[in-house]
């Protein structure tokens, strides 16, 4: 009879957890409805987002057992599959992962180099052989963003105005670079914002068929205030299951 009390928490525990899973997976599903299946809003949440990919097998192994603890039973109180102790604990760990993901400031370089637009571009290139940077955010006096400086406009602007062999940096400032930057080149968050968020604005940048090369996040997500984090395309990538597990943890 313990046995049994013990199997039935067990598998009570999962089936929650799983439901719970198979809800996230559908808000996470564009264009999904309540009746999109496990299995369907696990494969098509795994193309935008890193954190089901990470575990999209060990999510898809969930499911098989799911089917058999419903499907293949004795009675509705006896079941042929019984999940092990660690087995439950795994998927409530997962689930706490999907369902409180890392904030977008985990994987965001902090703090942000900012330049007012008249800052010499050349002390820009200076600034990038340094740090490595190759988006520096533009702000004007009173605190507004004003264009994201990248290392590819820099290069755009110096392909265009190249007199042979020769280009002269002499009094060019970040605001005449800025003519040269693609427009929507970067979108804002706030800081509560998730990987999720993080993940979103990009695929939807790219559904757009637009270039996004960075994501600033302020305070409340206005372009007003002074950046705390930037995420740029290679931050996402470097997203990985350790990154994930230990950010949930703050």
């Amino acid at each position: 009879m313990h046995s049994m009390i013990g199997q039935s928490d067990r598998v009570a525990r999962f089936e929650a957890a799983f439901n719970r899973i198979h809800n996230k997976l559908r808000e996470l599903t564009i264009g999904s409805t309540d009746h999109i299946s496990y299995s369907e809003a696990l494969y098509k949440s795994r193309n935008r987002h890193n954190v089901v990919r990470q575990h999209y097998d060990i999510l898809k192994q969930f499911g098989h057992l799911r089917n058999a603890l419903v499907h293949q039973r004795f009675n509705k109180d006896h079941y042929i599959a019984d999940p092990h102790e660690d087995t439950v604990k795994e998927i409530e760990r997962v689930e706490g992962l999907l369902m409180k993901p890392p904030l977008a400031l985990s994987i965001a370089s902090q703090p942000v180099t900012c330049f007012k637009p008249d800052i010499p571009v050349t002390y820009i290139l200076k600034e990038l052989e340094k740090t490595g940077f190759s988006q520096f955010p533009i702000y004007d006096d009173e605190s507004a963003f004003v264009g994201l400086l990248t290392e590819g406009g820099i290069a755009k602007w110096i392909s265009m105005n190249m007199h042979g062999d020769v280009v002269s940096l002499e009094g060019i400032q970040a605001k005449d670079i800025l003519s040269c930057e693609k427009k929507h080149n970067v979108q804002f968050l706030h800081r509560g914002s998730t990987i999720y968020d993080l993940e979103d604005v990009f695929e939807g940048a790219f559904d757009r068929n637009e270039k996004l090369e960075a994501i600033l996040i302020t305070q409340t997500g206005i372009r007003t205030q002074k950046p705390i984090g930037i995420v740029t395309s290679w931050d996402l990538v470097r997203i990985d299951h350790t990154t994930l597990t230990l950010a949930s943890q703050f």
